[in-house]
């Protein structure tokens, strides 16, 4: 790890690091370049990833996304624009502005994909894992119903994009000129109206007056009226992402949310 950040202090003549995240085989940073000025750093052992992610930035225009400066997929480093002042989407107060910019970003970052790894293969992994490991014995169940929910959206919808895979407030960041962009993708492929649920599942750790389930219908049609996909679509999805967001926390060693799936039940 030390002899990668040396390497890349020295070619893309890095200074003021700040430690974002570490672990022994990836790690972020961010710096001030030279050439580039205000940077994050990312290092990761593992490739497959990175890969992806510079996969899809490289793609896009930088309006809606932080632009790729550098990458060396030998030697596991990617370079990228430092968002200023980074400001994330779950500060803004207001629920049909937080749409609004959602809903902007969501417009302007999907490009056609034609391989590669697909949310189903997401799911198809979680049923794989409930089935060979001990989990709550509703998991598995939830599971099956989840991975049917994301095979009847790839038959519904013909288009294949990369999507981002994590698309919520916090991988949503403000620019000095008002505009918001977003960062960290996982370059997956599948139907664009997958990349909705992500951001109405961290919807339930905002602030709002009414039941979490009144708040996230409302969030439905919300984004029903913003983007054009049906409600009853949105929401199945809803509970596909909270499904596998609870069974990746298994994995971790977590234990699943209950209040989560109770919520997403009533959307299936």
């Amino acid at each position: 790890m030390e002899s990668r950040i040396d390497y890349a202090a020295k070619k893309w003549e890095l200074g003021h690091f700040e430690e974002i995240y570490r672990h022994p085989t990836k790690a972020v940073f961010s710096a001030q370049s030279r050439q580039f000025g205000p940077v994050i750093l990312k290092i990761d052992r593992n490739i497959g990833q990175l890969k992806s992610e510079h996969h899809m930035l490289a793609g896009l225009s930088g309006a809606y996304n932080c632009k790729v400066y550098a990458y060396e997929e030998s030697a596991g480093l990617l370079l990228e624009e430092r968002i200023i002042p980074g400001t994330v989407l779950r500060r803004e107060a207001s629920l049909e502005k937080r749409i609004r910019i959602f809903s902007g970003v969501f417009d302007g970052i999907h490009l056609p994909a034609e391989e590669g790894g697909t949310y189903l293969d997401w799911l198809e992994r979680i049923c794989g894992y409930c089935r060979q490991n001990p989990v709550a014995e509703e998991l598995p169940d939830l599971a099956v119903q989840a991975r049917r929910v994301c095979a009847e959206m790839f038959g519904r919808y013909p288009d294949r994009v990369l999507l981002h895979g994590d698309l919520h407030h916090d991988n949503i960041l403000s620019r000095t000129d008002g505009s918001y962009a977003m960062i960290d993708p996982k370059g997956v492929i599948g139907p664009a109206i997958m990349d909705l649920p992500r951001f109405i599942l961290n919807e339930l750790d905002t602030d709002h007056t009414c039941p979490d389930g009144e708040h996230i219908r409302e969030v439905i049609r919300l984004l029903g009226l913003q983007t054009g996909y049906p409600e009853a679509d949105i929401g199945r999805l809803f509970f596909m992402e909270t499904v596998l967001e609870n069974i990746w926390r298994v994995e971790d060693g977590e234990e699943a949310n209950r209040q989560e799936l109770e919520v997403a039940g009533l959307f299936l």
